[in-house]
């Protein structure tokens, strides 16, 4: 039988080093519909405005028309514009800040349920805005999507972090 010494050097030895962890299953889908839920929608809402420009801006002549009885100035459909397009990002600011609180409050999953009712409020408000001849409509709902967009980027790294330790 060999004789095992107690002593620093044997102490050493019995250690055990830990396993290098590998990618799972589990972070993997989690990655994904994390980007598919969060950084998707927030690059395809800035971006998808640029597209229809002309149209939307058309349209808000249109209701500017309809409602005063002249077309709106170069100025005021610049304008109106600007807003549109720049809105989303501050919904975005607002979102981001918001969503630490509901974090407390709901937890994580409860918050990114929460934030999917923005997400269909912001939907309706997009989609019912030419029924109704209203591009307040469209401007709140860039707004809304906005901070849905803020809310659940910041929410999906809280939620991921804890997969990606595991």
């Amino acid at each position: 039988m060999e004789n095992i010494q107690e002593g620093p050097e044997n102490d050493r030895k019995e250690q055990r080093v830990p396993q290098k962890q590998y990618l799972t299953c589990c972070l993997l889908s989690a990655a994904f519909f994390g980007a598919l839920g969060s950084s998707f929608l927030y690059g395809y809402n800035l971006s998808v405005v640029n597209a229809p420009a002309k149209d939307i801006k058309a349209f808000y002549n249109l209701t500017w028309l309809s409602r005063y009885g002249e077309p709106a100035a170069a100025e005021t459909l610049t304008l109106l514009w600007s807003v549109t397009v720049s809105i989303f990002a501050i919904g975005g600011l607002v979102g981001a800040l918001v969503v630490s609180f509901l974090i407390k409050v709901l937890g994580r999953k409860g918050t990114l349920l929460a934030n999917n009712s923005l997400a269909v409020i912001a939907a309706l408000l997009l989609a019912l805005g030419e029924k109704a001849r209203s591009f307040e409509m469209l401007i709140i709902g860039r707004f809304i999507i906005g901070m849905d967009s803020g809310g659940s980027w910041l929410t999906m790294t809280f939620l991921l972090f804890p997969v990606a330790k595991a």
